[in-house]
């Protein structure tokens, strides 16, 4: 059975072998025929042979047939002989012999059934373009009309370039037709090109921004490129030599440096990437520098270091957008996407330039392909970038230059004292960086940090009431808690030691079901805007009415003393008391500012949808246990004593352990159980704290370790004798459900007869 396989699989070659054809034939049916279906090739590395050599026996018989369409071999050191037998059977329709390798450097042809051993053409961009018998951007020789039916035709092509040739026989009509319809593809493709070109010139023009030049000034090198690959450049100088290699290299070079900057003005690397945009710059001066030596010495270096630098700058810049992209640099998606679809575009097109991916097609408008459907993903970038400047300089232009200046003059004076702030205590920590009068400075920095991302979330908010955005709120929130946070925000803000008093009646059990930031940016804007720089005190008081059967609650605010500097002016645009009265207009609220006996007060009626969410037993239970917390005073224990000072729950604070011990000392005198909070901070062990505290700890007390070590896990929270274990990260989203738990747990163990279980110690 193996014989039989075997002589199948030799006969299937043989009948392969006997099936090619053996002669380019042209006759009524065939109208045009490639040469690499009959064709033979042989290589003369040496160079040295002459025609009439390579015309006798011995080196015919070393001829090896081509058997593909495309004659693709890479980078070639000696002169390639293709030979075949063509057949004209076709009267009085001219025979042209079209061979399409625009970076082929040297051609010769040779018909030496008419012409003996003489060379009827010498063609190749090495020679001048007035050698050409037809004004083509293709080699074209027309056969003579005097040819036997049947002769010999030779071809020697020579290049230090890779060479790629598609070599053809083809009448007159046939060659017109092709030639017509490549350059059609190729006005559609530089249209295409032109198109983009004016856009990026018009944006230019709009907002002066050097990034859309450069990427106008890389459009027109593409387009240059692809005219050098099809060489439409050579009929321009006709008497010069290596022009079209000479186009092509600086074509090449200049894009690839246009696509480096561009990059760097993209993602404003300088700012973003400094030691990244370093490197762009010193990868765009390389390839600036090659791009001349290629220029004016294209046979001086070898082609292969051109196409390594290529190579090498689209894989640094496919690294940068990769570095972008996790960075999360604005504008970063677009330029992966575009700088991925380059590199793999262009190491595809470099392959079949080489012969590892052998298609015509690929050769001639991959690159231009994918150079275009990489400008349009940069351009739908730019446009992105664009919108926004765009879309403020058309809400500017609606606005009066009054308004303008408005703005403008509240922003500066509100930044202003901020970055003041900021250069006085950098300053100062640069004298006495270790003094406690540095680190004052340096905590009064971060203030107003704060304050001017504040700032910036204030007009964030107002651009997107402007615009009519709908701000989802995806859970209901609970009002007190919603005051709680604004209240906290309030005072991490303020800088003047200023007492604003806070007071609430039914805001319990309500829950907020829509617009929870406005109304919170709401209550903050208010104490920050009417608060008094001097000993004077800010009353705020919210007030809750019915709900009514639609679920809308009436909320009413009321400020007071107000600060004489407060006026009510509608026309003046700025982050006071027209960002105050936007929120109201937003939330479809009536404000009025009244005066009696010479106190002035604001009073703000507010719908808002919300329903009531009643209490269940234990949570109704929870103010029978106290709140303790250790540790020293620092942010995390503060933001904890902000968040619960509207616990109902009785709050002691210690700061060593000694005192809490001695609170504790006598357990049978506490009324009511303890949920005691253990900040990982001031020297505090955790483990030495829980194994003195556990043996004063009644049955239904909790402990809650709060640390800001990440290595600490629950688990080994547990193991050491803890209920649970808080980050501090989580203090704002999860302390009061902590608290809440742990003390649902309480009475648990108080209603039962379980004890608490002490952990095991290991003994030393």
């Amino acid at each position: 059975m193996l014989y039989r396989l075997i002589l199948l699989f030799l006969l299937s070659i043989s009948n392969f072998a006997w099936g090619a054809n053996s002669i380019a034939i042209i006759d009524d049916s065939n109208s045009e025929f490639n040469i690499g279906k009959s064709g033979t090739y042989f290589i003369d590395k040496e160079q040295n042979l002459s025609f009439d050599k390579i015309t006798s026996d011995e080196y015919i018989k070393q001829f090896r047939p081509i058997n593909r369409d495309y004659l693709q071999l890479g980078i070639v050191k000696g002169d390639i002989w293709v030979r075949t037998d063509v057949a004209i059977r076709s009267n009085n329709t001219p025979i042209l012999l079209n061979i399409k390798s625009p970076r082929l450097q040297y051609l010769d042809i040779y018909l030496p059934n008419l012409y003996e051993n003489q060379v009827q053409a010498e063609l190749g961009s090495a020679r001048p373009y007035t050698n050409r018998q037809v004004n083509t951007p293709n080699y074209v020789y027309t056969i003579p009309s005097n040819a036997p039916p049947i002769f010999t035709l030779y071809i020697k092509l020579s290049s230090h370039l890779p060479i790629n040739a598609a070599i053809e026989l083809k009448t007159l009509s046939a060659f017109s037709l092709d030639n017509q319809k490549d350059l059609t593809i190729t006005g559609i493709l530089i249209g295409i090109l032109l198109t983009l070109f004016a856009c990026n010139l018009f944006f230019f023009i709009k907002t002066s921004h050097a990034m859309y030049l450069i990427y106008g000034l890389l459009l027109i090198g593409i387009m240059a490129l692809h005219l050098s690959l099809h060489d439409q450049i050579t009929q321009f100088f006709p008497n010069a030599i290596h022009i079209q290699e000479r186009v092509y290299n600086l074509a090449s070079l200049l894009s690839l440096c246009a696509i480096v900057f561009f990059s760097r003005l993209y993602l404003d690397t300088k700012k973003h990437l400094p030691k990244v945009d370093k490197a762009l710059v010193v990868v765009g001066s390389i390839n600036i520098l090659f791009a001349f030596i290629f220029t004016i010495w294209p046979d001086s270096i070898s082609i292969l270091a051109l196409s390594l630098i290529a190579a090498s700058t689209l894989l640094l810049l496919s690294v940068h957008a990769v570095i972008a992209f996790i960075k999360n640099i604005p504008f970063s998606g677009y330029y992966l996407v575009a700088r991925l679809i380059l590199l793999i575009g262009h190491s595809a097109w470099l392959m079949s330039i080489y012969g590892i991916i052998p298609s015509a097609a690929l050769f001639e408008w991959g690159l231009t392909l994918t150079v275009i459907l990489e400008a349009m993903i940069h351009f739908t970038g730019m446009i992105s970038q664009t919108a926004p400047l765009l879309q403020k300089h058309s809400q500017i232009t609606k606005q009066s230059q009054a308004d303008i200046s408005d703005l403008l003059s509240d922003l500066s004076s509100r930044m202003r004292r901020q970055i003041n702030i900021i250069n006085g205590g950098l300053s100062h920590l640069e004298q006495a960086a270790m003094s406690k009068e540095a680190k004052m400075f340096l905590a009064s920095s971060q203030t107003a940090n704060s304050n001017i991302q504040d700032l910036i979330e204030r007009i964030d908010l107002l651009s997107d009431i402007k615009e009519n955005i709908a701000l989802e709120q995806n859970q209901p929130i609970l009002l007190n808690d919603l005051i709680d946070k604004a209240i906290n925000n309030v005072q991490r803000l303020d800088q003047d030691n200023s007492n604003i008093e806070l007071n609430t009646i039914g805001t319990d059990q309500v829950e907020v079901l829509q617009d929870s930031l406005i109304l919170q940016r709401l209550i903050e804007s208010l104490a920050q805007e009417f608060k008094h720089f001097t000993d004077q005190e800010l009353m705020l008081n919210i007030i809750r009415h019915d709900i009514n059967r639609e679920g809308i609650i009436f909320l009413e605010l009321n400020c007071s003393p107000l600060p004489t500097r407060i006026q009510v002016n509608s026309k003046q645009l700025d982050l006071g008391m027209h960002y105050i009265s936007l929120l109201v207009e937003h939330l479809q609220g009536e404000n009025q500012i009244t005066t009696n006996d010479q106190l002035r007060s604001m009073n703000i009626k507010l719908p808002i949808k919300a329903h009531i969410r009643p209490f269940n037993e234990n949570v109704m239970h929870q103010h029978h246990f106290d709140l303790i917390l250790l540790g020293q005073v620092d942010n995390h224990l503060q933001k904890a004593l902000t968040l619960l000072q509207r616990h109902a729950n009785k709050i002691d604070h210690f700061t060593t352990l000694e005192g809490l011990l001695e609170y504790l000392d006598k357990p049978s005198k506490r009324e009511s159980g303890s949920i005691i909070l253990v900040f990982d901070n001031g020297g505090h062990i955790p483990h030495i704290t829980q194994q003195r505290l556990l043996p004063l700890m009644r049955d239904e007390d909790q402990c809650l370790l709060i640390s800001n070590n990440v290595k600490v896990s629950l688990n080994y929270a547990k193991k050491l004798g803890f209920d649970d274990l808080l980050t501090c990260s989580d203090l704002e989203s999860q302390l009061k459900i902590r608290i809440s738990r742990l003390i649902q747990k309480g009475d648990r163990i108080k209603n039962t007869s379980l004890s608490r279980i002490n952990p095991l110690n290991k003994s030393s």
